[in-house]
């Protein structure tokens, strides 16, 4: 049996695009092994901040004497302190981000004047031979569950968005890494084609005991998928005002057998995504 991890850790982080402004506070997080872990919340709550932060990808983090921010690529890897990560020299926070990270976002990013098949293999260029070879393997593999009998090699652009789309799961998951960052990767896609790429999203997650964590609106996609659901809230501050975004243990929501646990609470699927819905619509009416 595979053996779970802790593979991100965060504690007390802050992040805000002007000084001063925090826009997302987040007490205490861990992304597990083996999870495909989504995040919910209204639009502005911090969603796809949480998402930037934790792919290394804007500078957003406020440095404070308590923060804390780790990455444990594998089980027998060395944990990597992230804490002074926007200090180091260019060349090695790419590096970090390219061995351990593979991204999704709303727009598929594909180059337009080349294939579907070559888009995918991108990630792959700076690979050998044989790890190319295997690519390709994996690719057709995918292609063939999300996309069957669809041919791989006209230009990108005579593809549909929604065929676009699952070329980017296909290209995402792909790639070696061993954290998956999607934002609203199935936005384009219909309940049934989104299934499908959750599904072997899933799949690949627990067959590497890596990690996914997914921005989604999608409530019935969280509570069919998820091992575990973030959920961020916007409280009021003192002048009645939307505050930043916070993430809570007691609003992050485990998996176990039939039940959501969190910090303080147990609940069903109904219930949970009752809250979830009462804390969408509180704060989309402030």
């Amino acid at each position: 049996m595979t053996n779970l991890f802790e593979m991100i850790e965060v504690n007390n982080l802050i992040c805000e695009y002007a000084p001063g402004t925090p826009a997302l506070s987040v007490h205490n997080l861990n992304i597990r092994s083996g999870e495909v872990t989504f995040v919910v919340g209204a639009s502005g709550s911090g969603k796809s901040t949480l998402l930037e932060a934790l792919g290394l990808m804007t500078e957003t983090a406020r440095s404070t004497p308590d923060y804390s921010f780790k990455l444990k690529p594998t089980e027998d890897n060395s944990t990597v302190e992230l804490c002074d990560y926007w200090q180091w020299d260019a060349t090695k926070r790419s590096a970090i981000r390219s061995k351990f990270f593979s991204f999704i976002f709303q727009q598929e990013n594909m180059f337009k004047s080349v294939s579907a098949m070559e888009n995918m293999l991108l990630t792959t260029l700076q690979s050998s031979e044989h790890e190319e070879q295997e690519a390709n393997e994996r690719i057709a593999e995918m292609a063939q569950t999300l996309l069957p009998g669809v041919v791989l090699t006209k230009p990108i652009m005579a593809y549909s968005g929604g065929q676009r789309q699952r070329f980017a799961f296909i290209r995402a998951l792909a790639k070696p890494h061993r954290v998956l960052l999607a934002d609203e990767p199935t936005g384009n896609l219909d309940p049934l084609k989104a299934q499908e790429a959750m599904g072997m999203t899933k799949t690949i997650v627990k067959e590497k005991n890596t990690a996914a964590v997914i921005v989604s609106h999608d409530i019935c996609l969280a509570l069919k998928n998820a091992d575990c659901i973030i959920l961020i809230e916007k409280p009021l501050d003192a002048d009645g005002k939307p505050a930043a975004g916070q993430i809570e243990p007691s609003t992050v929501f485990r998996k176990m057998k039939n039940k959501w646990k969190s910090s303080n609470s147990e609940l069903t699927e109904k219930q949970l995504r009752e809250v979830i819905e009462q804390s969408l619509q509180s704060l989309n009416t402030q």
